[in-house]
């Protein structure tokens, strides 16, 4: 079946007959579609837009979902094909969401088609959650509610043998990133000495240029385990969070997700997402939120370890904020406002945790 090249371009002929395979949308004729662009200035990866339903008759089925395609930004493109990010989150909707614990949006219809362009037609969930907002950054409470979400996914997969069957789940030094990630890191960080030295801790600068010449060796530390299945892209963009008092929490965003240690899930989400006060007075509380979790599962994982471990992660994703300084197209206003506050938070963070001192610099 033909993908359309675009949302503007999905027709309510096509969108009809791909929904009614999903049990959502069965005997539900679309007569419209209005198209409103929500993922500019939030993803970096995907063309992301919430469709409006109209239908022939009353029916049961939700009046809007959202569709999810590639990019349309070269840099961003090269990036995520070299990556193969749209296969591994189609997979992931395949073979690990219907079982999964975790609160992520029902997926109606993926598909991928030869030459590489894919859609996903999912669940609106703003209709029962607010997304979180990275400009603004992350509440205690709401770091609190995702970490203890992110411990009870990673319990399930620690260690699990189907973990190791996943052969579309990369690991984060295997050759595609060795052959990708080591490149951006190198080519934001004139970019970073030039335009940044007064937006960040002039220490960062100096661990930045300390990394150069050993991010590979980098990749292979952080890239260890012991391995858990990882979403990889906590900020708080990808976090929704419920309306009522309940506070349940849902995840979306699954094509970075890989082999990798759990830690690094914490490491991300504090370091891009918290302001930069709140992460530094409390990074070790929350990092023992997490830890307490796991362990209270019958999961050895030292102290040391853990505290190493998120140090190590946090000098890595430094290569994030390289990518928005020196490769990739933030898009919009508010795009440009997301990488601020992510490129500030992550080298202010290696600072006030002394991450240097996981990786001998």
């Amino acid at each position: 079946m033909d993908i359309p090249r675009a949302p503007s371009s999905i027709t309510a002929e096509w969108l009809t007959e791909v929904l009614g395979q999903s049990e959502t949308f069965v005997g539900a004729e679309i007569t419209n579609i209005e198209v409103t662009d929500i993922g500019e200035g939030t993803g970096i990866f995907g063309e992301i837009a919430l469709l409006s339903l109209t239908f022939a008759e009353n029916v049961a089925a939700p009046s809007s979902i959202v569709v999810k395609m590639p990019c349309i930004e070269p840099e961003n493109l090269a990036v995520a094909q070299a990556l193969g990010i749209y296969e591994r989150e189609l997979n992931f909707f395949e073979s690990i969401a219907p079982s999964t614990s975790l609160r992520i949006p029902d997926c109606y219809f993926a598909q991928m088609a030869a030459d590489g362009r894919f859609i996903i037609l999912m669940e609106n969930l703003s209709e029962g959650f607010s997304v979180g907002d990275q400009v603004i950054g992350a509440s205690d409470i709401q770091v609190e509610s995702a970490i203890t979400t992110l411990a009870g996914f990673h319990v399930e997969w620690w260690e699990n043998p189907t973990l190791l069957g996943l052969d579309w789940l990369p690991k984060q030094n295997d050759p595609a990133y060795l052959a990708a990630v080591p490149g951006i890191f190198r080519a934001g960080l004139p970019v970073l000495i030039n335009d940044w030295a007064d937006r960040v801790p002039e220490e960062s600068i100096e661990i930045a240029k300390k990394l150069d010449p050993r991010f590979e060796e980098l990749m292979d530390a952080f890239a260890a385990g012991p391995y858990t299945f990882a979403h990889s892209d906590t900020r708080l963009d990808n976090w929704f969070f419920s309306n009522d008092d309940s506070g349940n929490v849902a995840l979306i965003d699954f094509q970075l997700c890989s082999k990798a240690r759990g830690v690094n899930d914490i490491a991300y989400l504090i370091g891009t997402s918290v302001p930069r006060e709140l992460a530094a007075e409390n990074w070790e509380r929350y990092l023992r939120l997490w830890w307490e979790s796991i362990n209270d599962q019958n999961i050895s994982y030292s102290w040391d370890d853990a505290v190493r471990h998120y140090q190590l992660a946090a000098l890595y994703y430094t290569v994030g904020g390289m990518s928005l300084i020196g490769s990739f197209d933030t898009g919009n206003e508010r795009g440009a406002a997301m990488a601020e506050a992510y490129v500030t938070r992550t080298f202010s963070h290696i600072v006030d945790i002394d991450a240097a001192a996981a990786f001998n610099l």
